[in-house]
């Protein structure tokens, strides 16, 4: 990996070496993307600026990546310590030979403080990302997994902090 540079809130850019890139998709549609992953709040005449293009052209190719499903929805970065959920963790969970990852995720992603849900290889069959606002209520989370029976094993991890890396795959 190399270190490209830093952006205007000082995190470090990491950009690996030798990322094919897609062939469908022309340089103008990856800056595109690229903005909108640092501020998607961007408008059409501040991206249009930042590419080169008039608000006009970039709203077109913007409403064709979004069409193609290529962009799939803008975003707010929501800080959940300042909600109350300090706390972040990943429980990766072994579920028992008769139970299915899909049918363990319906019921797994209403419970209260699961921020995501990923069916995973290796020794785990899911993991799951938590958001808590204690360990009490992280305890709370991994007994409320384990209490529908289609649980074999858990192993939690805290996140200590969390690196963002911007990806050049576009």
């Amino acid at each position: 990996m190399a270190i490209k540079d830093r952006d205007k809130r000082g995190r470090v850019d990491y950009r690996p070496q030798g990322t094919e890139k897609n062939p469908e998709f022309d340089d103008i549609d990856r800056k595109i993307i690229r903005a909108l992953v640092a501020d998607a709040r961007l408008s059409f005449r501040d991206l249009g600026e930042r590419i080169h293009l008039s608000p006009n052209a970039t709203a077109e190719r913007v409403r064709r990546l979004q069409e193609i499903k290529v962009i799939s929805g803008f975003h707010a970065k929501v800080d959940r310590a300042r909600l109350g959920a300090p706390l972040d963790a990943y429980i990766d969970i072994r579920l028992r030979s008769e139970t299915s990852a899909s049918s363990f995720e319906i019921w797994a992603v209403k419970i209260s403080g699961v921020m995501t849900f990923a069916i995973v290889t290796g020794e785990f069959d899911c993991r799951v990302r938590v958001a808590c606002k204690d360990q009490a209520d992280l305890l709370r989370l991994v007994e409320e997994l384990r209490a529908g029976g289609a649980i074999q094993g858990t192993n939690t991890t805290v996140i200590c902090r969390e690196v963002e890396v911007r990806s050049t795959v576009y």
